[in-house]
């Protein structure tokens, strides 16, 4: 079943309105925003997304709202991370039928389960679904997570699980990808802080917020490319965009209030509502949200003129 899935593949945000309620409005700003800016898929249902604060419903008809609003023009992925096996099946085959092409499945947030109860959980999911499979191995945001020795013998297991959102040390993504025989095809996370190390590691590409897509995009296409002039691009890009990449991904909640604004601003989102708890955003911040979104013009400006060269 599996396609050649690469590229960028943002994580939205999930916008309210001034009710509280999910915003159809603002989440189609977002979804076109990342189309136009070239991305190569979408995802939704990650940290960014806030699903610590939705209930199941508002999960499964966020996962519909964007299925529809995507309409099939790219790559459609679900991060799944119902607390039991059960209810990952269920959420899976959902997403199956709201258009999505394959689901990340999150591992139950039981500390203390073992490696082998963790394959067992991830393989009677993939078993039980018709479309393509991957699991998040987080062991910086999550409490359960799989060492390299655990993802290869998943896949030895499950051939199906074919697909890796690694968000390790980009050095033990390439021992993974080494030992797997590139049985994984990885994409990283984190915002992007290592992105150039996953690809010359071998990994396919990025699952961000979509704070920074055009640039993101045009480094990956620089780098799929190939010369030695593109790739030289690319890494003068991702230096530039490490600072502000750097601010955003120093917690979630950092994240959710300082992130969702810089996208906004690029989206032509008018107004953000935070969903309660949120941190609340400071003048200084705001400051330094406006100078990336300066930053981000900047470098679509220059990469523009290098590929008018």
């Amino acid at each position: 079943m599996q396609k050649d899935y690469k590229g960028i593949y943002p994580v939205l945000y999930a916008f309210f309105d001034k009710n509280d309620r999910l915003d159809r409005d603002a989440m189609a700003a977002q979804v076109e925003h990342c189309l136009a800016a070239g991305a190569h898929g979408i995802t939704v249902l990650g940290l960014v997304t806030e699903v610590h604060k939705m209930d199941v419903n508002e999960r499964l008809y966020l996962v519909e709202l964007v299925g529809d609003l995507i309409g099939g023009r790219v790559p459609y992925a679900v991060t799944v991370g119902e607390p039991g096996q059960r209810g990952q099946v269920e959420f899976s085959k959902a997403a199956a039928r709201a258009g999505a092409d394959w689901v990340i499945l999150q591992p139950p947030a039981i500390k203390g389960t073992s490696e082998a109860d963790l394959i067992r959980f991830f393989g009677a999911v993939a078993q039980a679904v018709d479309i393509d499979v991957a699991v998040q191995n987080n062991p910086v945001n999550l409490d359960v997570s799989l060492s390299i020795g655990g993802l290869v013998e998943l896949n030895r297991q499950h051939p199906n699980i074919s697909l890796l959102k690694g968000e390790g040390y980009s050095v033990d993504i390439a021992r993974a990808i080494e030992q797997s025989n590139g049985a994984f095809r990885v994409f990283g996370g984190h915002g992007g802080i290592e992105f150039l190390s996953l690809l010359r590691a071998g990994g396919v590409g990025l699952i961000p917020a979509p704070d920074f897509i055009a640039p993101q995009v045009r480094l990956f296409n620089l780098w799929q490319s190939g010369t030695a002039a593109d790739r030289a691009e690319a890494e003068r890009i991702h230096r530039e965009l490490l600072p502000a990449i750097a601010f955003m991904s120093r917690s979630v909640p950092g994240m959710l209030c300082y992130g969702k604004r810089l996208l906004a601003q690029q989206a032509g989102i008018d107004a953000v509502h935070d969903r309660q708890p949120a941190l609340r955003p400071t003048d200084f911040g705001l400051s330094e949200v406006a100078g990336f979104a300066r930053d981000i013009a900047a470098a679509c400006d220059r990469a523009a003129a290098f590929a008018a060269e």
